[in-house]
This record gives structure tokens, C-alpha cells and sequence, in this order.
């Protein structure tokens, strides 16, 4: 059975997104600027919520954990915009994904 892709790839400091429909060839979107929209604490925080917590999540480590899920949501918001609104092209590509049940 065919799927659908949609895939972002991060080089440098650009990001670009192609769309895939079954075996047709991929169409691309234009590379944008990725900005690191995370500052450095932010970043550390999510280090290690995703290497270090989840490997060892027991002790005082759970109530620090709970702290950066409550982050979470925001940073995901973030992250989504920069790579799904920051142009009409993706946008587009989100569309379509959606719409056509991304595989």
C-alpha cells in the first residue's frame, strides 16, 4: 500500500519541507530560516526531559519532569508555526497531509 509523507529536513540554518503523495515523485517547498525559537535553559530542559529523564525517571526527577511537560504544549505551538505557517507553501503541505491522511 502507498503512503503519504510529509518530511522536514533541518540543514544548517534552513528547513524545508517536501510532500510526498504514494509513489509520485515529491514536491518541495521552499527552504525557509530556522531560527532556534528555544533559549539556552529551554533547550537544556528539554535535553534532558527527553536523554536523561526518561532513562532514570524515578526520585526527585518526576516533579522537575512535570515542570517541562507543562512546556511542552507551548514549544510544540512554537515549533509548529515556524514550520507549518511561516509560509503559504507550508501551510499547503499541512493541508494536504491532513487531509489526506498522513501515513
Amino acid at each position: 500500500m502507498a503512503q503519504n509523507w510529509l518530511r522536514i529536513t533541518h540543514q544548517d540554518d534552513k528547513i524545508q519541507l517536501s510532500w510526498q503523495r504514494g509513489y509520485e515523485s515529491p514536491r518541495f517547498a521552499s527552504e525557509v530560516a530556522f531560527q532556534q525559537p528555544f533559549d539556552e535553559e529551554s533547550a537544556a530542559e528539554l535535553r534532558w526531559y527527553l536523554e536523561d529523564y526518561l532513562q532514570f525517571p524515578y526520585g526527585i526527577f518526576p516533579d522537575n519532569a512535570v515542570k517541562i511537560e507543562q512546556k511542552l504544549h507551548h514549544w510544540g505551538q512554537q515549533l509548529f508555526e515556524l514550520v507549518f505557517r511561516s509560509t503559504e507553501k507550508g501551510r499547503e503541505f499541512f493541508q494536504e497531509a491532513t487531509r489526506d491522511e498522513l501515513g
